[in-house]
């Protein structure tokens, strides 16, 4: 449960009509623009939140545990401020974004109720659309090499190792220890674990008849 400073929760429990969303965006370039859905302009931690953007904030969903916290913002480009092709020049690309419920009034009493990066950006002729990923987006991100049974090298590169120039035009890898070993005679580069066993080998028991002299069952 978010924490409420004593003068926003005393807004609340009197008049809620006094509150307006503003959000406030930080792009790559550290360049600030903030925006509101207020009928005029507000001044917000010494910046600009600019009245009638086109942005209209998409209901928040905030999931308990680790799920990434999600939402959209959407709007026309109708402002000087954010352009069609500072969109597409991706100024806006990973930009960090604070929404927040602000007394227009006072805007120093507000409550900020969710921070994050823009994700993927969909533009069209008249407005765009943008996916917001919360905090909880890093914990979804593979960190390390991942262990597989294909190999996780590029065709080629340097730690495939094989000469491209000896094979036609097009070739290509399937990536399985099979194939290194008898297409391009590499087994000895191959990146993958060939031999990593799943769920149902990891169960299993010997086999009546197996060897049980601590050697590998693959050797």
């Amino acid at each position: 449960m978010r924490k409420l400073s004593p003068e926003f929760k005393a807004l609340l429990d009197r008049d809620v009509s006094r509150l307006c969303w503003c959000w406030t965006i930080t792009r790559t370039d550290r360049v600030m623009l903030g925006f509101t859905d207020h009928d005029s302009d507000l001044m917000l931690d010494g910046i600009t939140h600019f009245a009638r953007s086109g942005l209209t904030p998409s209901a928040l969903e905030q999931r308990e545990g680790f799920a990434i916290d999600n939402s959209s913002v959407s709007g026309a480009l109708d402002h000087e401020r954010l352009s069609a092709q500072d969109l597409a020049d991706g100024l806006y690309d990973r930009a960090r974004i604070t929404l927040r419920r602000v007394y227009w009034e006072k805007p120093a009493i507000n409550d900020t109720v969710w921070a994050g990066r823009f994700g993927k950006i969909t533009r069209s002729d008249t407005g765009f659309t943008v996916d917001l990923v919360g905090p909880a987006e890093a914990l979804n991100r593979g960190a390390g090499r991942m262990f597989s049974k294909m190999c996780d090298a590029r065709f080629g590169d340097g730690r495939c190792g094989v000469d491209l120039l000896n094979y036609p035009e097009g070739t290509t890898c399937p990536r399985t220890f099979q194939a290194c070993k008898s297409l391009f005679d590499n087994a000895r580069n191959f990146r993958g674990f060939p031999y990593l066993i799943g769920d149902d080998a990891m169960q299993a028991g010997p086999e009546s008849q197996a060897r049980r002299d601590g050697r590998s069952r693959y050797a």
